[in-house]
């Protein structure tokens, strides 16, 4: 293999773990459904 071969392939390699990194560490914002109907009650310590 010659040098420039090397080089891309260790380039390559370390382009992709950075890009499963990146899109690891990146945070997922989802949205939380709340149910329309349910609401604690104030005089239930049970719930």
């Amino acid at each position: 293999m010659s040098a420039l071969t090397v080089v891309l392939c260790i380039w390559a390699m370390l382009a992709f773990c950075a890009i499963l990194f990146i899109r690891g560490a990146s945070p997922r914002i989802e949205p939380v459904a709340k149910e329309p109907g349910r609401r604690p009650s104030r005089y239930s310590i049970a719930e």
